[in-house]
């Protein structure tokens, strides 16, 4: 048996409990951490004041802020007091709703939520309500399971007995008036909460919600055993094992569950599941755990730590009611600004964009680059989704790289990133070739080879500048002149390719026309496929071409040693033509 569960989970745990008790000495709250972020669901919301009278509020969560829009009838005192009332009312789950038939949802007679469809398709009736106000009026006889009752038994000391004449008073005033909403202003209509909150002291609540909780905080009490008189449980959180999923069970252990943790780690871990649903509702979904200063730091996607790091990290979704761990990892000596400055360059010479060109000196610029240039921004959004709406090879390049990415900027992990930028990025070249977008290519290989650099290789926008002047020094004079490297003879490989394919009659004339080019495995098939295209479009070209013939008769004649660089080649196709240069330039 494994008690005490995942230990980086755990880490984290210990420094929200640290966290959180700071917080309770600095401003006498321990759950200002939680409630200070923590957004009620859409719908409208009734608070019956002690001496009868009624307070409104209206809440709808704007999504693009992170935050909720609120219409109150008496302050935002009134909607601070609706947050404590409505954090202390949830159900742990739909699972383990008080009401057997899951039609009310709060989980103590001072509150009472519903769906406002509810009200109208019929399912909200006094049958319903009787039901649970009954089943709060006495809980021991709710719980038939010996271990479910014992958990009751665990906590009756502390929350005593129910008080039924508060009861019978919520009871009443909810039969009276739940089906009359319209006299307070309320349209039941739509679909979203009606929730309804009799004023209380806040002890009250408190304990009402120990005396529901503590019997469900647990996965399932089956499952609890004892030792040394200390409960230990399964995880509610993070973590589903029931009759439905028997696969995640441990069949080689006596006690066939994951992992055990105890009572007080339960509601512990609750909170700290609390904390992360806020975050994830207000769009904050990388979660980093400063070790060195028990502290925590919640970031929006494309978002980074501006300083030193160490700790860490963990990345979250909501999916649906529920909250979910996509990732997690330990992150030492992470660092915001990049180990050196990453020189963007415009390496062929034919971009537009010259403000992109640029130096980048930290990670958030480099993410923002490399997602512009690279993944058409699509990148920092779907770093942890399943579900990736782009076309199909822009979604294999951000699943094949993202992890990687992902590991090498915001938790300091570079090894292998240069191999793995290096695929993506000719990858994407290629595809936009295909799909002629010529401007884009441009800037994809000029991002792919200031990579190189970066990474510890040349400068080659010197490198293309020199083969680029010597290879036209060569087609523009008279005479014999050789190819020198395989470089040069790779770049003059695309540019006459380019040629030929400039001279298709074609109405829709397509750059993948050149892929059998970029494709070729070997120096027989790339001279085999130069030989046709020749034989194709040489009724067009002068033979007094000097540029043209200067530069075939070049390529023809040349003798490969190394293997063919496909996208060496590229270089030399999507760089401004030699042969249409105008300077000096001749007729065909």
């Amino acid at each position: 048996m494994a008690v005490g569960g995942d230990r980086l989970l755990k880490d984290c745990i210990e420094i929200f409990q640290k966290k959180i008790e700071h917080m309770g000495n600095e401003c006498g709250n321990a759950d200002a951490l939680i409630l200070d972020n923590y957004i009620p669901a859409d719908g409208d919301y009734i608070v019956v004041k002690k001496d009868g009278s009624v307070v409104r509020c209206s809440i709808k969560m704007d999504k693009k802020a992170g935050r909720p829009v609120k219409d109150l009838s008496d302050g935002d005192s009134q909607y601070e007091d609706i947050v404590f009332y409505d954090y202390h009312s949830r159900l742990v789950s739909n699972r383990k709703s008080q009401d057997p038939k899951r039609i009310i949802q709060s989980n103590n007679y001072l509150s009472f939520w519903v769906k406002k469809d509810s009200l109208t398709n019929g399912k909200l009736n006094m049958e319903s309500i009787e039901r649970y106000f009954d089943i709060l009026s006495n809980p021991r006889v709710k719980y038939k399971n010996a271990k479910d009752s014992k958990m009751y038994d665990y906590i009756f000391p502390v929350v005593g007995e129910v008080n039924q004449e508060k009861l019978e008073q919520c009871r009443n005033w909810i039969k009276h008036h739940i089906f009359n909403m319209q006299d307070f202003g309320i349209d039941t209509s739509g679909k979203d909460y009606l929730k309804i909150f009799f004023e209380e002291d806040r002890d009250l609540y408190i304990n009402e919600e120990k005396r529901y909780v503590m019997t469900k905080i647990f996965n399932k009490n089956d499952y609890n055993i004892d030792i040394d008189e200390q409960t230990y449980g399964l995880s509610n959180d993070n973590l589903a094992l029931n009759s439905k999923k028997p696969y995640m069970e441990h069949k080689t252990r006596k006690n066939v569950v994951p992992y055990l943790i105890t009572l007080e780690e339960a509601v512990t871990q609750r909170k700290f599941f609390d904390y992360l649903m806020n975050e994830a509702n207000r769009g904050y979904t990388n979660i980093f755990f400063d070790s060195d200063e028990d502290d925590i730091i919640a970031k929006k996607p494309g978002e980074f730590i501006t300083e030193d790091f160490s700790g860490f990290f963990i990345q979250i979704q909501k999916e649906k009611e529920e909250l979910s761990i996509q990732h997690q990892d330990t992150i030492v000596d992470y660092k915001y600004n990049l180990y050196k400055h990453f020189q963007y360059r415009d390496v062929i010479g034919s971009a537009r964009d010259e403000e992109i060109f640029k130096e980048y000196v930290n990670k958030k610029q480099m993410l923002a680059v490399l997602d512009e240039v690279i993944f058409s921004k699509c990148l920092s959004r779907n770093f942890f989704t399943d579900d990736i709406n782009v076309n199909p090879e822009l979604k294999r390049n951000i699943i094949m790289s993202r992890d990687a990415i992902f590991a090498w900027l915001y938790k300091g992990q570079e090894q292998g990133i240069d191999a793995v930028l290096h695929n993506v990025c000719i990858n994407t070249v290629r595809d936009s070739i295909n799909n002629g977008y010529m401007n884009r290519v441009i800037m994809q290989f000029n991002f792919m080879k200031s990579l190189e650099e970066y990474f510890g290789g040349v400068n080659m926008a010197d490198r293309y500048s020199d083969i680029r002047k010597n290879l036209s020094g060569k087609i523009n004079k008279k005479g014999y002149s050789q190819i020198e490297s395989d470089e040069e003879y790779f770049y003059a490989v695309g540019q006459l390719v380019y040629y030929f394919i400039s001279l298709n009659k074609s109405k829709d004339k397509k750059h993948s026309l050149a892929n059998p080019f970029f494709n070729a495995r070997n120096n027989e098939l790339l001279q085999k496929k130069i030989t046709q295209f020749f034989k194709k479009y040489n009724y067009i070209i002068g033979t007094t071409n000097l540029r043209f013939n200067n530069l075939y008769s070049m390529v023809s004649s040349y003798e490969l040693t190394g293997r063919v660089k496909s996208e060496e080649i590229i270089a030399g196709y999507i760089s401004s033509n030699l042969i249409y240069d105008s300077a000096n330039k001749e007729e065909d």
